[in-house]
């Protein structure tokens, strides 16, 4: 019974640790929400006439690469003066969806943990209840070896997670960036070679996944455009949004699915051979008993 409370409180803890508001870096399904909500705040109160506000350097709340587009736009009018208030809107709008998307991410990994929590409770359930009906002692030692086995999937558990988070959406987030920033710029008196050095441009060689490798190509296309003849791009920028929030969607799709094997993975490896280890273990005392 101790060791099923036990398991009961490590899921709850689980669960609390994924949710919590606090961020805390060791926690790989946390993305700063609550930072991501602190920034949306600012960017609702802030007063483009309040001058104050754009000496105050570092004070934004950090959250992915949105505060650093911030800090380019608040960086350019302190230099240059002007008024960027219907790019922080645009950013803004970007921000409000990038939470929703933040919140589906995190539901359906909380999801995954559920599922295996109520695995592991129904496993140490049927063990206990087992030893209470036969009235068998097993050794404490084998009883531990299956809790370890078990342990060991739950924590590789957020390593496969983050490590499918990032190959789907790291790169998902430099074009970001870069977009974001190339918008805000768009208006902007600045040469184009200094809007694209500001945007990171030259990062796009970094990015390989294939499923993006069109969004590359036809932004690289863009910026040698403007810089060979000039002339606008921000529809092309926008055009690039929507695409690159379509290719988003279908990754978070990929994600879910690999969510599934990756369930289906520990539970064959993990799970129901802890709770096989168990059985053998139960009939082997039994015959000798017998």
């Amino acid at each position: 019974m101790f060791t099923m409370l036990f398991y009961l409180i490590v899921i709850a803890a689980l669960v609390v640790w994924v949710e919590s508001p606090v961020s805390i870096p060791i926690n790989p399904l946390n993305k700063r929400k609550d930072s991501a909500l602190e920034l949306e705040d600012w960017l609702k109160k802030f007063h483009w006439g309040n001058r104050q506000g754009l000496e105050k350097q570092g004070a934004l709340p950090a959250y992915k690469f949105y505060t650093e587009v911030v800090e380019v736009i608040l960086n350019l009018a302190r230099k240059m003066g002007g008024s960027y208030q219907d790019s922080l809107l645009f950013l803004r709008e970007g921000l409000v969806s990038d939470r929703q998307f933040e919140k589906r991410l995190r539901e359906a990994s909380l999801g995954t943990w559920l599922q295996m929590g109520l695995m592991v409770a129904l496993t140490w359930s049927f063990i206990l209840g087992s030893l209470m009906i036969t009235e068998m002692k097993l050794p404490l030692g084998k009883l531990l070896l299956i809790a370890a086995w078990q342990g060991l999937g739950l924590v590789c558990l957020p390593v496969i997670v983050k490590y499918f988070r990032i190959k789907f959406f790291g790169d998902i987030g430099k074009l970001w960036k870069m977009l974001y920033v190339l918008n805000s710029l768009g208006k902007v008196p600045l040469s184009r070679s200094e809007a694209l050095t500001l945007a990171g441009i030259r990062e796009l060689s970094e990015i390989k996944q294939k499923s993006l490798s069109h969004i590359v190509e036809k932004l690289r296309a863009t910026c040698e455009r403007i810089l060979k003849v000039g002339g606008s791009y921000e529809q092309e920028v926008r055009n690039l949004m929507e695409e690159l929030r379509f290719q988003e969607k279908w990754h978070f799709e990929l994600f879910e699915k690999r969510l599934t094997v990756i369930k289906l993975g520990i539970l064959s490896l993990f799970l129901l051979p802890s709770y096989l280890m168990f059985i053998f273990l139960l009939l082997g005392d039994l015959m000798a008993v017998l």
